[in-house]
């Protein structure tokens, strides 16, 4: 055997620009495509419940983009991924339970935002929605089974 196997890493070089590009879009495409779920979710909500209800109410919108928007930041963005995207998933979920601390922390300690006090709003399920939400998005990514733990066909 006179060949050489390659690394990971030699094999990443020979990569071309689309490759990189869509590493690049990961962060910024999940976030457009968690904003776009919204303006669906709003649409639909808004379309349905006025044909019902004579004043819309907000309540089913203040609850479920909470949970829409990081559901699909989390999946939208490891399919975004060319390469480990349960991986990906992993860190995008990560990212938002960071933010997702990040505010519950400023609620809990009365911090102000731009001369707004933080404060919870509807006993704090919206967070709790939030949570659910990036969980959700981790299951839809493929990486995670409710029965047999991590998919080890659909990791990459």
């Amino acid at each position: 055997m006179t060949g050489k196997f390659k690394t990971e890493h030699e094999m990443s070089k020979n990569k071309g620009p689309k490759y990189w590009l869509r590493w690049l879009a990961v962060l910024p495409g999940a976030l457009l495509a968690g904003i776009l779920a919204i303006f669906l979710l709003h649409w639909i909500l808004y379309s349905t419940l006025t044909k019902f209800i004579d004043p819309y109410h907000e309540l089913p919108e203040r609850l479920l983009t909470p949970f829409v928007m990081p559901a699909v930041f989390v999946w939208a963005g490891s399919r975004i991924a060319p390469h480990h995207k349960f991986k990906t998933s992993i860190v995008l979920f990560g990212l938002w339970l960071f933010l997702l601390g990040s505010f519950v922390f400023f609620g809990l300690t009365g911090a102000n935002l731009m001369g707004y006090q933080l404060c919870f709003q509807d006993g704090g399920i919206r967070s709790i929605m939030a949570f659910a939400g990036a969980l959700t998005g981790l299951f839809l990514s493929g990486g995670i089974s409710l029965v047999g733990g991590i998919n080890k066909k659909r990791r990459s």
